[in-house]
């Protein structure tokens, strides 16, 4: 066998399988991931969106998609408000920079 080739014997080889639910806690969760990770990385709450609303981003473009964009909303307002941050104005919002404090002081 060449050694590009897959073995459909080989108990290695990674097999993906759909999964289907009826419940959407599993999408839920995989979002609220998603959404803390970019706010994490500085994004503001829209260009968290944005992202949930491209296609490019499969993971939360598939949340969005399933879940609406008032509940992607919601859960980016509750984020916010858990990690006690605010709202920002969108005259003081920077745009397509990441600002790191923690690496600055």
């Amino acid at each position: 066998m060449p050694y590009d080739d897959p073995d459909p014997t080989d108990p290695m080889t990674l097999h993906g399988v759909a999964v289907e639910t009826e419940d959407d806690g599993p999408m839920i969760d995989m979002a609220e991931c998603f959404i803390e990770e970019y706010l994490r990385s500085g994004f503001d709450e829209d260009r968290v969106l944005q992202v949930f609303k491209t296609q490019g981003y499969a993971g939360p473009f598939l949340a969005y998609q399933s879940l609406g964009e008032d509940a992607i909303r919601k859960m980016i307002e509750e984020q916010l408000s858990f990690r006690n941050l605010h709202r920002t104005p969108p005259d003081e919002r920077v745009s397509g920079t990441v600002s790191l404090p923690v690496l600055e002081s």
